[in-house]
């Protein structure tokens, strides 16, 4: 008797985690995500910059010098944002999320701080899950 399987199957998320530093300030490799990989939330753990800087965000992206296609400018001076386990909300991309990679794609992460003396070490945790073979969303 043969087994009629439904599709498309229950996909599993999956996380990615990677530390940035207020010494990061030109970008560095925090992981690679694979081909078919379908980002669904991007996530800043940490506490709050506690440097003399007035501004003071993080990026997150592919390109190497700026990297900003799935997080820009998340602030991480401010208490409300830069303290404890935060959704990335306005700071991510919207049009990364929800779309399958296709290929593997290294992720790069950035600090920018202006106007003083910086502190502060933030992990960035991206969940995602990755689509099976002639599967789409």
């Amino acid at each position: 008797m043969a087994v009629n399987l439904s599709y498309p199957k229950n996909r599993d998320a999956g996380a990615k985690l990677a530390t940035v530093a207020f010494t990061d300030t030109t970008a560095k490799e925090l992981f690679v995500l694979p081909k078919g990989a379908v980002i669904i939330g991007i996530y800043v753990i940490g506490a709050a910059n506690s440097g003399a800087v007035t501004s003071a965000v993080l990026n997150v992206g592919t390109t190497l010098a700026t990297p900003v296609e799935y997080m820009t400018n998340f602030d991480v001076k401010s208490a409300v944002t830069g303290e404890g386990y935060n959704p990335a909300g306005a700071a991510a991309v919207g049009s990364a999320m929800a779309t399958p990679l296709t290929a593997d794609k290294m992720v790069y992460g950035k600090y920018t701080g202006v106007g003083g003396s910086d502190s502060g070490t933030w992990t960035i945790k991206v969940e995602y899950f990755v689509t099976g073979p002639q599967e789409t969303l």
